[in-house]
């Protein structure tokens, strides 16, 4: 059904045109004709009825008493009376019949409102129609043009995804052509509405994709909902364009939306398509993005090793493996994973199965709970395994819809503040109520923890042009290749050896995990990552940093080359990178020192700077030392990144850190033996004091038994 809204002026003013006629023609009566020469006498404006039985015309007979007790008849000898549903039928009859503008009424000597509704019923009927004529051809004249477009953007599919990305893409400026089985959808009426032509077909149709204009696209999106009639399409595409690239435009790039996970890892390990040919799915791109968000606290007072999921579908699996290849903790932890699912023994029992390296790689715990408002659960079994997990790198809520994930992420807020908490940041994945996530977001931020709830993985945030393309997520990981390139010159392998759009999708995806892996890894390493620099400077790294960072790309590659390696069925037991490193020779070593060492300048060309950090612990014996060391950084500032760990119950330390409040760029962890009463505040006092200064500031705060003081 069509959501033309329109069409609803025309059709109020076609209802009140017709009810004029019907209203004209009760009053002229039965027998008025304009053709008959009988003219209307206004002084009688009742309506006469015609009886069905007898022909003869009586008299106008005197104004019956109002109103009459009965219909009058026709006749004094017939004895039928006259139906008045069949008179408003005859007049609603001969109102429609006012579009053949057969008869004209003039006015005296009919009634007025036969005289406008002669005019307004024809003008109706022939402004409808006129619009029907326009829509048509604006639309036919659309669908010629697309053939004849160029570096243009064809979407096969207009569901959710496909809708949501024709809009950021029309949104964004792109030429954009949508292909479709349904020609009548709202998503269809919504996309001619926006000016873009939207096709009816089926795109395995040779001739519906070459009537898009599938010889001059640029790019091709194809998002049915059902991955194999995907798959089906993009083939049909590659057959089109199964010309050599002399006899071509341009290369043709395919980004296919597959949503299983067995057929996506079948192709990746298999793709060798001779066009760019790309998988894409809103469940990576959300993974990605939020390990993007992550942010780890300061080692060793506030170090954490676990990370909560609460539903594990599409997007907690998803998210798991990312972290699990990440493994985001120091060289001596093993990452910790709990998770709450209503279904986690099925759960539990399939990851192994599907993934049986990466469950190995974590410490797992899945547990059987219910995380809806009113649970008994949440008091039961999620807050006293809260309480017990030590420290948390995040929380991230992946329940499949929206309203339900929000309601749990403001309870399992709500446990997590109540166990001292307060910064440990809940990552909300929704589908399209962003804005209404934010908003909620907005109304749990207390004092400086503005990023205590998060919204990741929406449609309009995971389908964006720059994501979905690859131009915001991919220009690190493209960076990253073209330096390998560049060192391995006579080692590289053919298949490698070429530009990063050409590599095959696993290939791809290896450098992505490293781009998304490497800034959190250059904060363990202790370096602070400054983003959308002008001019950035390039780091230098020191021998012990780029020791570190070697250590730690070597233990993610080699996590993920094992998850790669049983996932795909390239098993080679004898490579280098499944050894530890202490059992590693020299030149796979060194290859690794070196692939760091260009890091600084690889991220110096994206807009990212390194600062390395200094940590300044406010507290117990070596206080007086720090903040001797702190004057020192106060006195002769440099691009250098200040970790600052306060004891709120020391005044000397809060003294001390309420100084550095004038440095230019500083984190600042607090701890205290209770929770502060500041943090309860909304509104800042009528003096503000040094802790209420602190409190605004801090980063992250913790009760002091839940922290590993250094002394």
């Amino acid at each position: 059904m069509r959501k033309r809204f329109d069409w609803i002026p025309l059709i109020v003013f076609a209802i009140l045109a017709v009810g004029l006629g019907v209203w004209g023609y009760a009053r002229a009566g039965s027998d008025f004709s304009p053709s008959s020469g009988m003219r209307f006498d206004p002084k009688h404006s009742y309506p006469h009825f015609r009886c069905v039985r007898c022909t003869t015309l009586p008299e106008c007979p005197a104004p019956p008493p109002s109103p009459p007790p009965v219909p009058p008849k026709c006749d004094p000898g017939c004895d039928t009376l006259c139906d008045p549903w069949m008179e408003l039928l005859r007049c609603l009859f001969c109102s429609i019949a006012l579009v053949r503008l057969y008869d004209l009424f003039q006015p005296g000597q009919t009634p007025w409102q036969l005289v406008f509704a002669q005019f307004l019923v024809p003008g109706i009927a022939a402004v409808s129609a006129l619009q029907l004529f326009l829509a048509g051809v604006r639309k036919n004249f659309r669908t010629a043009m697309a053939r004849r477009k160029s570096s243009h953007t064809i979407v096969c599919g207009i569901g959710d995804v496909g809708m949501q990305i024709v809009q950021n893409l029309h949104a964004a400026g792109h030429d954009v052509v949508a292909v479709d089985l349904e020609g009548d959808s709202a998503s269809a009426a919504t996309c001619e509405k926006s000016g873009v032509p939207v096709l009816q077909g089926d795109a395995k149709n040779p001739q519906v994709l070459l009537a898009a204009g599938i010889r001059r696209a640029e790019n091709a999106i194809v998002c049915t909902g059902s991955d194999s009639e995907n798959i089906d399409i993009a083939l049909q595409i590659k057959s089109i364009d199964s010309r050599p690239m002399h006899l071509r435009q341009a290369r043709i790039r395919v980004l296919v939306q597959v949503r299983d996970d067995w057929m996506h890892k079948r192709l990746l390990a298999s793709d060798k398509s001779t066009i760019d040919l790309s998988l894409f799915n809103p469940y990576t791109s959300a993974a990605r993005l939020l390990i993007q968000c992550l942010r780890l606290p300061p080692i060793p007072e506030f170090e954490a090793r676990t990370f909560v999921l609460i539903g594990f579908g599409a997007y907690g699996r998803e998210i798991a493996q990312h972290l699990i290849q990440l493994s985001p903790v120091a060289l001596n932890q093993t990452l910790k994973i709990v998770v709450f699912d209503k279904e986690a023994i099925a759960a539990n029992a399939k990851f192994a199965i599907t993934d049986p390296v990466a469950a190995t790689m974590a410490e797992l715990d899945f547990t059987v709970a219910s995380v809806e408002p009113g649970s008994p659960d949440l008091a039961n079994i999620v807050q006293p395994k809260l309480e017990s997990a030590g420290p948390l790198l995040g929380v991230a809520l992946a329940l499949g819809d929206d309203k339900a994930s929000l309601s749990a992420a403001l309870e399992v807020r709500s446990l997590l503040d109540r166990t001292g908490q307060l910064h440990v940041p809940i990552y909300v994945r929704l589908e399209h109520y962003l804005r209404f996530g934010e908003l909620v977001r907005d109304i749990e931020s207390i004092s400086s923890f503005r990023d205590r709830l998060q919204i990741f993985g929406t449609l309009e945030e995971t389908l964006n042009p720059d994501v979905l393309f690859g131009a915001k997520l991919d220009a690190f990981a493209s960076a990253l290749h073209e330096d390998y390139r560049r060192h391995a010159q006579g080692t590289i392998n053919p298949q490698s050896d070429r530009p990063f759009h050409e590599l095959p999708e696993f290939l791809k995806m290896s450098n992505r995990w490293r781009a998304d892996h490497t800034p959190l890894l250059m904060e363990l390493a202790g370096l602070h990552l400054v983003r959308d620099v002008q001019s950035p400077a390039i780091a230098v790294l020191t021998p012990d940093q780029v020791e570190l960072l070697a250590e730690l790309e070597h233990r993610r590659y080699s996590i993920e080359r094992r998850i790669v390696e049983t996932r795909f069925g390239f098993a080679n037991r004898e490579s280098p990178h499944m050894k530890p490193w202490k059992d590693l020779g020299d030149d796979y070593k060194n290859w690794n020192r070196e692939q760091i060492a260009h890091l600084p300048e690889i991220m110096a060309s994206l807009g990212i700077e390194l600062h390395p950090v200094r940590a300044v612990p406010l507290y117990g014996k070596g206080l007086a030392a720090a903040a001797a060391q702190l004057d020192k950084f106060i006195a002769e500032p440099s691009d250098a990144f200040y970790s600052l760990r306060v004891d709120l119950d020391d005044p000397d330390a809060v003294r001390s850190a309420a100084r550095a409040l004038g440095l230019p760029s500083f984190s600042l962890w607090l701890f205290s033996r209770e929770e502060p009463p500041e943090f309860a505040l909304r509104k800042p006092p009528m003096t503000p004091t040094s802790m209420y200064s602190l409190i605004q500031r801090a980063n992250g705060w913790s009760l002091r038994d839940r922290v590993a003081l250094d002394v």
